[in-house]
């Protein structure tokens, strides 16, 4: 009797979105991770405690060799070294880095990357918050045959998943992540079988997302509709979270909703009428549920409007 030969892989992940992809890798009996990079670890929160990545976290579980190279390019002891492990798939899913041309040719079927939309549809650094930030009815996963320009390589498949309307940024990666990584092991054997040949994106339709960072966790509510409001919040939960100044002070909104409610409340300020909380927008209001005033912990509406608007 032959033994069938694992298929050897190198993966490349660093966030949570990136664990039920290392997970069901392990789990395939017809696979075998030679190593996993991921970032290096960093220093996070106001104690700035050194911290490891979810994937790092998960491999150690699973007792697979992790890597943390502090560059890619222009690290000829690291290329080196991924080179000799004659990988046959390279699996990159939100490493946090691009991976340099050079590194393309090494594994035999090569490098093929997990994206969280429908190419050419959302190319860059935020396919999943941008979506919700527009309030998009669908989104997918797109697996793809990575290139040397950012989210232009050639595309294998394409999984739909619909966003519903209580979707944040939390739940929907969770949704993707969970389609996608179910998919992964599939679409690896029917790349090296030929059963998937891939279809160059059509550039022409291409639309690209920016890096998020806190800046733009700060709304201008006066100018800003409710609808663009609570997309933010859907978008910017659980980071960077979504925020307005008043009273000199910033305030944190939790957990909100567009109402219908007939309130007189100027854009951009914050009142409470009939128990309720209300922040004034430029075509209506959002009722606030829960709140968080800077260097205080959640409050509920009521509390707060017990402790900072009486």
């Amino acid at each position: 009797m032959i033994n069938k030969l694992k298929m050897k892989t190198v993966f490349f992940g660093t966030p949570d979105f990136a664990v039920p992809f290392l997970k069901t890798l392990h789990g395939d009996k017809d696979i075998e991770i030679l190593a996993v990079v991921c970032q290096p670890d960093k220093k996070i929160g106001r104690k700035q405690i050194l911290t490891q990545s979810p994937v790092k976290t998960e491999a150690a579980k699973l007792n697979l060799t992790v890597l943390q190279p502090q560059k890619l390019k222009n690290n000829p002891d690291f290329f080196n070294l991924i080179k000799a492990l004659k990988a046959d798939f390279f699996v990159v899913v939100a490493y946090g880095k691009i991976i340099p041309t050079e590194y393309l040719d090494i594994p035999k079927y090569g490098a093929v990357n997990v994206h969280g939309s429908l190419l050419p549809r959302y190319r860059g650094a935020s396919p999943i918050q941008t979506a919700l930030l527009n309030g998009d009815k669908e989104t997918g996963i797109s697996f793809m045959k990575i290139s040397k320009e950012l989210d232009t390589g050639d595309v294998y498949l394409l999984k739909r998943e619909a966003i519903n309307k209580e979707d944040n940024f939390t739940t929907l990666s969770a949704k993707l992540a969970k389609t996608g990584a179910v998919m992964l092991p599939s679409v690896l054997k029917d790349i090296q079988n030929h059963v998937l040949e891939p279809i160059p994106q059509n550039d022409s339709k291409a639309t690209y997302c920016k890096k998020i960072s806190k800046k733009d966790s700060l709304l201008d509510a006066q100018n800003e509709s409710s609808e663009n409001i609570l997309n933010k919040l859907r978008a910017y939960t659980p980071w960077p979270g979504i925020y307005i100044n008043f009273n000199n002070k910033k305030i944190k909104i939790i957990n909100a909703e567009i109402t219908n409610d007939k309130v007189d409340v100027n854009p951009g300020n914050l009142k409470a009428v009939n128990k309720n909380l209300y922040l004034g927008t430029k075509n209506g209001a959002l009722i606030i549920y829960t709140i968080q005033p800077e260097g205080k912990k959640v409050l509920a509406a009521q509390d707060f409007i017990n402790g900072f608007l009486r």
